[in-house]
């Protein structure tokens, strides 16, 4: 006879197939949508591609959220005291009778199941979590909160937290979403508007918390924060490529997922500057220096002007093109205008400091002005004088101490200089600065197109252009197609059909489509599509407006929702950097004081605020660690200032072993081959340590200490925590750092002594 949790695994076996095949049939009519939308479009009104958009757009985010991780698909059950029984999931369910079948584990239905305590039961009797092998069920686990009206329900396991923390790590962080803690949850759904500051020890879970809230919040208010409106930021590429598979596991890709390295259009940084130099790029006092970097003259700059007129020869000298610089920042900064769009402030001192040097008896200044600033080689050496800058030039300026100088004193701007060697890529620190560069540079004008309000002539052409209005034609391979201002891909209406009906029938489709976008056609007439093929124009009511070329395009706020991890770490120009980003963002933001190595990181919660431009938060703090055991925890936390209280750790036991050798390389290699086979293994040591023993030890992951923070790995293997100590001012934090990246062993190899805390 079969035992009682073959029983009941069978029982909720029976519900998890029911799951996965409504799950089947909701993939099917998705399917089917699609195909729908497609032969509405082909066989239905003038309307149909309208239809047939909106229809395909909705099929194609229900197969999206339907083929999200299926691991675990339904991992929980909740059985009330009133008899009812609800399964909780990654994603929610309903019969075709609208019964609930799975709550999504989002929904307010689902709260009591990371919620309810022995305490406060919320009227559940047992919580289950049901463990799945994608569509199998191989375990269960119980928890009674009200033995009293438990009845005949059978219970089952030993705590299903334990269970799951017993699990090895892999190579990227898991969802926790089937073992979410009240306090989790409570950061999890917390309000979405203002700042939400979570803070807590190593292994809190402080991460997966942040991670888990982003996905709860595109369920609570998708309409908002949809569409790539949730940014994540890490501290590195190493950290964000170890929690990417968290979001896609619970159904969401839409989060943009960046690295601070990474926040800066077409820069990947990932390389930490030594600690002398991040103090110094990462002070305000930096956008002092920038503001007067970008005004300086570039380096490939003419330090000559000589010209003609009225037979004078007029020259300006380095000095007076000096003088004329300062005029025209002068004139650009009381205009509050950027270097990128004050070169009609640069023509104006140029010309002024000619006006000087000429004898102006029996000139007329206003045709002197006139005359010399459209001359050929005065517009030449303007471009060369004053060129447009990008961020990237002008920072790599910095390699020329003396840039630095008016602001900085001679050793700061000395070890700036040395960082910006020749060849060197962009560190991590210098990512704000480029940031902040682009923001102050400004953009450089465009000179406004020549716009022809007729219909195109014919020509023959390469490839196609922008077309300039709305527009119709027909191939033979694309059949009828409408053409939109701006937009280079068409817009396709049917199969390739080349009659009068055809042609009339794409009009009066085309029509629908230009009045939804505002405009009313009052007739057709003869043109040519952006290939230079025949097309039909239509004569719109009104014109279509032109955009003046000194109108800026209206920036929105990039995101409505910033998450930033490890956030104590910011600097104060990285700081700016993200506020830029948040200016109308709400935010969570995560970490804990005690891992703060930066060597300009805040002292405090409201410090860092301050920085982001923010005032109040409201504060949740994780006191419980649920990854790294008690014997590791308190060993790091020697470490911890008196002012930082040390984590409670959920789990006992744990491994520690300290040993001293003499050879640290084979001490390494001994201690990889004894590590636990089906464990993850990381060897950490201080930065240089560690490019070292990467060509050293075989079939291990060495890392340097400056990119840990934020992983977990089973099996660690510490090397030389002097070392690591005395590479940076917050040497002690970064130790306290590596030695909790440990969940289960903890090896600590030294040949040199121990810091006295450790010993």
């Amino acid at each position: 006879m079969p035992d009682v949790r073959t029983l009941e695994i069978a029982t909720e076996q029976q519900v998890v197939d029911r799951v996965y095949e409504r799950v089947e049939v909701m993939r099917e009519r998705a399917r089917s949508l699609a195909r729908e939308g497609h032969e509405r479009a082909n066989a239905g009104p003038t309307t149909g591609l309208v239809e047939r958009d909106a229809m395909v757009l909705r099929a194609a985010d229900q197969l999206r959220t339907l083929d999200a991780e299926e691991e675990g698909l339904v991992f929980g059950r909740l059985d009330y005291d009133d008899g009812e029984a609800y399964r909780i999931g990654r994603l929610g369910l309903r019969e075709d009778d609208m019964e609930p079948l799975l709550v999504d584990w989002r929904a307010p239905a689902a709260a009591a199941f990371y919620r309810a305590t022995s305490g406060a039961p919320l009227g559940v009797v047992r919580r289950r979590v049901i463990i799945c092998r994608g569509p199998r069920v191989v375990d269960l686990d119980d928890d009674v909160l009200d033995p009293d009206a438990a009845g005949d329900l059978r219970v089952l396991g030993e705590g299903a937290l334990l269970a799951a923390l017993r699990r090895s790590r892999g190579p990227q962080m898991r969802d926790i979403v089937t073992t979410i803690q009240r306090e989790q949850d409570e950061a999890i759904r917390a309000p979405a508007r203002g700042v939400t500051l979570i803070t807590g020890g190593p292994g809190t879970g402080k991460t997966q918390v942040a991670l888990h809230r982003a996905a709860y919040l595109l369920y609570t208010d998708r309409g908002r924060f949809a569409d790539g409106r949730v940014l994540v930021v890490g501290p590195s590429t190493v950290f964000t490529n170890y929690i990417s598979r968290v979001l896609p596991a619970l159904g969401e890709d839409s989060v943009h997922l960046r690295a601070i390295g990474e926040l800066f259009e077409g820069v990947t940084a990932v390389r930490r500057d030594p600690a002398p130099v991040a103090a110094v790029k990462g002070g305000e006092i930096m956008r002092q220096v920038l503001v007067e970097l970008m005004w300086q003259v570039p380096p490939a700059a003419p330090d000559r002007l000589r010209l003609v007129y009225a037979g004078q020869v007029l020259t300006l000298d380095a000095a007076a093109l000096t003088r004329a610089r300062v005029r025209a920042r002068t004139l650009a900064e009381q205009d509050a205008t950027p270097p990128n769009a004050a070169r009609r402030f640069a023509a104006a001192a140029l010309v002024e400091a000619l006006w000087e040097r000429a004898d102006t008896a029996h000139l007329d200044r206003e045709l002197f002005i006139d005359e010399v600033g459209d001359r050929s080689e005065v517009r030449r050496f303007l471009h060369a004088w004053w060129p447009p800058l990008t961020p990237a030039a002008v920072l790599s300026w910095l390699a020329e101490a003396d840039r630095a100088r008016p602001v900085l004193d001679a050793a700061q701007a000395e070890t700036l200089a040395a960082s910006y060697r020749p060849g060197a890529d962009w560190s991590v620190d210098d990512v704000p600065l480029l940031d902040e560069l682009a923001q102050l540079l400004g953009r450089v004008p465009q000179p406004k197109a020549a716009v022809d309000t007729g219909v195109r002539l014919r020509e023959l052409t390469s490839g196609p252009r922008l077309a300039e209005t709305f527009m119709i034609s027909c191939s033979l391979h694309d059949g009828w197609t409408l053409w939109a201002p701006g937009v280079a891909t068409p817009i396709a209406l049917a199969g390739p059909q080349i009659d009068n009906d055809a042609a009339v029938a794409a009009q009066r489709w085309a029509e629908a489509v230009i009045l939804r976008e505002g405009h009313t056609v009052v007739g057709w007439t003869d043109g040519f599509d952006p290939y230079g093929e025949d097309a039909y124009v239509p004569v719109l009511a009104e014109p279509l407006p032109q955009a003046e070329p000194e109108d800026e395009p209206v920036a929105e706020a990039d995101y409505a929702h910033v998450v930033l991890d490890e956030a104590q770490d910011l600097s104060p120009m990285e700081s700016r950097m993200i506020a830029r980003r948040a200016a109308y963002a709400s935010m969570t933001i995560v970490g804990d004081l005690g891992q703060a190595t930066h060597p300009l990181a805040a002292a405090t919660w409201p410090e860092l605020l301050t920085r982001l431009s923010r005032r109040d938060s409201r504060t949740l703090e994780l006191r419980t660690g649920y990854r790294v055991p008690q014997l590791i925890a308190d060993y790091g936390a020697r470490l911890l200032p008196p002012e930082i209280a040390p984590t409670e750790s959920y789990r006992p036991g744990g491994v520690l072993t300290v040993r001293q050798v003499d050879d640290l390389h084979a001490a390494v290699r001994e201690a990889v081959a004894e590590a636990p086979r089906d464990a993850s293994v990381a060897v950490i040591a201080a930065d240089q340590t560690a490019e070292v023993l990467g060509a050293a030890v075989d079939g291990a992951l060495v890392l340097p200490a400056s990119l840990v923070k934020g992983l977990e790995y089973d099996h660690v293997i510490v090397v030389e925590p002097a070392e690591i100590v005395a590479a940076e001012p917050r040497g002690r934090s970064r130790l306290y750092v590596v030695l909790t990246r440990a969940v289960a062993g903890l090896v600590v190899l030294h040949r040199d002594p121990l810091p006295a805390s450790l010993t």
